[in-house]
């Protein structure tokens, strides 16, 4: 029992000191994607004796190239701000979001709980939304073609009115001056009403552009929503079933504790398995951390430990 005790307080005093060293993390990432950039773009590497940025970032920081490039874009493209608060999801989704607009960035992070999706999850998140704006983008361009093309056929129209009006008014004086006059003003009445028509035609395209791009945000919003909330709902089905059968399983433990056994082995293979499936899951995310090694190392020590404690 002192055993268990002394070992639980090794373990809250290292998450103390993770936590810790996290928070410390995410402060200063911001600075060493900006030193990164700086060092680049001065190229004060080669006062350091180095021709090329890339050796540089090898031999002196033990970072990749292509990892340090990453770092370079957040620096680039992801205000101070949001890498302060949203350095603990990782440089892999911190790339992603640096490839998005601002728009596309905050639709993003109002309607993903980025810290608990996937690297995969969020690739496919904001792919969807670019095909999204590259719809709306495409749609738009339409839209614009067709009130150019309908915005030159006035112009030719309203240039062969003035061409007709400038005719009429050098015709020589001996021509009927009454009905000219007529004919001058009813052409430039027809002109103010082209004029008139070509703008309200124009207002009314520009509006229903407008709303059906907001219409189309507002349903690919919607879809993003039931998603969410469908996987809310199998996410509160799986805690319940898992509730009932720990209950289950609790319950044949206190009345046949000899005879049923094999459930009680099951049930710290089950919780063993899913701690094994989250350490792998972890390791394969972080494999380009600088202390991947270290946890391999570790890792594999514990299978070693498996097997120690079952050899005794």
């Amino acid at each position: 029992m002192n055993e268990l005790s002394a070992e639980y307080i090794k373990a809250v005093e290292l998450d103390r000191r993770i936590k810790t060293s996290a928070q410390l993390a995410q402060q200063s990432l911001y600075d060493m994607c900006m030193g990164f950039k700086e060092m680049r773009d001065s190229r004060l590497y080669k006062e350091l004796g180095y021709s090329d940025f890339g050796e540089y970032c090898e031999q002196e920081t033990g970072f990749k190239r292509t990892n340090v490039y990453n770092y370079i874009s957040v620096a680039e493209n992801l205000p101070e701000d949001f890498v302060h608060s949203s350095g603990q999801i990782g440089i892999k989704k911190l790339t992603l979001l640096s490839t998005l607009s601002d728009e596309q960035r905050e639709t993003i992070t109002e309607t993903t709980d980025i810290e608990n999706t996937t690297v995969k999850e969020l690739k496919a998140k904001i792919d969807s939304v670019k095909k999204q704006n590259d719809a709306l983008h495409e749609e738009m361009r339409y839209r614009e073609e067709e009130h150019e093309t309908k915005s030159q056929k006035f112009k030719d129209r309203i240039a062969e009115l003035e061409a007709e009006i400038k005719e009429l008014e050098s015709r020589p004086i001996e021509v009927a001056v009454e009905t000219d006059s007529k004919e001058v003003a009813n052409l430039k009445d027809a002109m103010r009403r082209v004029d008139l028509d070509w703008s309200e035609k124009y207002s009314k395209l520009e509006e229903d552009s407008l709303k059906d791009r907001r219409e189309l945000l507002q349903k690919a919003e919607q879809a993003e929503k039931d998603k969410q909330d469908k996987l809310s709902q199998l996410r509160e089905e799986l805690d319940r079933t898992k509730a009932e059968y720990e209950k289950k399983l609790a319950g044949k433990v206190d009345t046949a504790p000899v005879q049923d056994d094999k459930a009680i082995f099951k049930a710290y293979l089950s919780t063993a398995v899913d701690s094994v499936t989250r350490l792998v899951g972890f390791l394969n995310e972080h494999n380009d951390s600088d202390n991947y090694g270290l946890f391999t190392q570790k890792a594999r020590q514990l299978a070693d430990i498996i097997n120690s404690k079952l050899e005794v």
